[in-house]
């Protein structure tokens, strides 16, 4: 009896491994550290959208964070805006924040390139600009955004 519940287990497990490797999705998750100032920026992929985190100078937290795109469309999303919080940003971003750049269907770490300045960070996708960092004033400017809201503030192009 117990050499059949083993060989269950084993059979059981290994479907189980299986399945998690078939449903597993890479998500992106890169850093970048500044020569000059040591910062660094870290580029991370979560259930909905890619977040750039600009860490504080003693590495100890987040300084401030842009949202570079969602990895979910938008328009699929009913999410209503008045549900996001300044700190619950792993929600879909609301179709009313969305535009044509918002949603990148299967980004790739390759895809990304960060550009440290003395004053930004510049983060391109497939060689556009798709989010600025302002160092001094902590603001982000995102292309992946129509209008201001609690995701940043939008690109001007």
């Amino acid at each position: 009896m117990i050499q059949l519940l083993t060989i269950f287990e084993g059979l059981f497990s290994v479907n189980e491994k299986e399945k998690k490797s078939e449903n597993h999705v890479t998500q992106i998750f890169l850093t970048s550290t500044h020569t000059n100032s040591g910062r660094t920026l870290m580029i991370e992929e979560e259930s909905h959208s890619v977040w750039a985190y600009l860490l504080r100078p003693d590495k100890e937290g987040i300084d401030f964070d842009g949202f570079i795109c969602a990895v979910v469309d938008p328009l699929s999303s009913e999410i209503d805006p008045k549900e996001i919080t300044k700190g619950k940003k792993d929600a879909p971003l609301p179709a009313m924040f969305a535009n044509r750049y918002s949603y990148i269907k299967n980004l790739k770490k390759k895809d990304i390139k960060i550009h440290w300045e003395n004053e930004r960070v510049t983060v391109f996708i497939k060689k556009k600009v798709y989010l600025i960092m302002d160092l001094n004033t902590k603001v982000s400017y995102s292309r992946g955004l129509s209008k201001n809201c609690v995701y940043g503030k939008k690109l001007e192009e």
